[in-house]
């Protein structure tokens, strides 16, 4: 995996809708979360994973690091079974996906 390349966490709420990282001279807005045509809740909810997003990344790399070194292992989580080993498969291949998506900054 290539080191992110996105404005390093954490990033915080700081105003009506508006997520930040660093403080007071260093501070940079990341993005503004509008909720016209989704409604307040779902701005709110997107508001709080947008915040969360530089954890996310972490933690997704982080066990990402760990299955792709072998020491967690899909025949561990998915037994015998031919389809839990496929279904394992699937959500490790998803989740290198989204982390490339996720440092590559599209889609």
């Amino acid at each position: 995996m290539t080191a992110p390349t996105f404005t390093p966490g954490p990033w915080r709420r700081v105003g009506h809708r508006t997520i930040a990282a660093g403080t007071g001279l260093d501070a940079v807005t990341v993005c503004e979360v509008f909720s016209g045509g989704v409604g307040l809740d779902q701005a709110d909810a997107n508001e709080a994973l947008i915040e969360a997003a530089p954890e996310l990344h972490s933690a997704a790399a982080e066990v990402f690091a760990w299955i792709d070194c072998g020491f967690l292992t899909v025949g561990v989580l998915a037994d015998d079974s031919p389809a839990r080993v496929a279904a394992c498969g699937r959500a490790i291949d998803a989740l290198a996906a989204a982390l490339l998506k996720s440092s590559k900054g599209g889609s």
